[in-house]
């Protein structure tokens, strides 16, 4: 990639991580670049070509679930609880370099829900790191049930779901009370207490 076709994805994805794809016009974003009207539109068309290619060089590599991750047998679950709020941390760290520090941590949501609408064809891959993010706390789950760290008794699947859909819902509340650095400490809070429920 051009080192300016790249500046423009790295431009555009900041302005769409602040304002959504929504509020964000062909002019702001040759603005924002600092490049002539010709020099952008010869690489990008339009707002939804550039949209498409800022997801697919940007979006989806925040997360760290883009393909299947390899369990270590010898990390204990409790540990492997604690890399997973790492890898949050790592991904607000990640969307601030481009957004800023003062970020709610809005953008990246309302991002996702703007793939969804404006970019429909990219719910595959959605869909698919979904699903890696499930096999990575499902493979964690049945590790901990190996090691005799976790109770042998619980379903497997629901259990991989809990972690799954209370990061969820720990970002969100944190995001949407205001408080999105709560975020860490609650979703630190929340993951021991079920951990103290299902470990053996």
């Amino acid at each position: 990639m051009s080192p300016t076709k790249e500046h423009i994805i790295l431009t555009s994805f900041r302005l769409f991580l602040q304002k959504g794809y929504k509020e964000v016009t062909m002019n702001m974003l040759v603005k924002a670049t600092g490049l002539s009207k010709g020099a952008f539109y010869h690489y990008f068309e339009n707002k939804e070509q550039l949209f498409v290619e800022t997801l697919d060089n940007l979006f989806f590599s925040i997360s760290p679930f883009n393909n299947e991750m390899i369990i270590n047998p010898e990390v204990s679950f409790f540990d492997y609880m604690q890399m997973y709020i790492d890898n949050i941390k790592k991904m607000a760290k990640t969307v601030s370099t481009y957004v800023g520090e003062e970020s709610s941590g809005m953008g990246y949501y309302r991002l996702m829900l703007d793939v969804a609408h404006y970019a429909p064809d990219f719910h595959k891959k959605i869909d698919a790191s979904n699903k890696y993010e499930l096999a990575f706390w499902r493979k964690v789950v049945e590790n901990g049930i190996r090691k005799g760290e976790v109770k042998e008794d619980l379903d497997v699947d629901i259990l991989a779901n809990h972690f799954q859909w209370l990061q969820d819902g720990v970002a969100l509340n944190s995001i949407f009370s205001g408080d999105p650095d709560g975020l860490y400490s609650n979703l630190d809070k929340v993951f021991s207490q079920l951990y103290k429920i299902i470990k053996k």
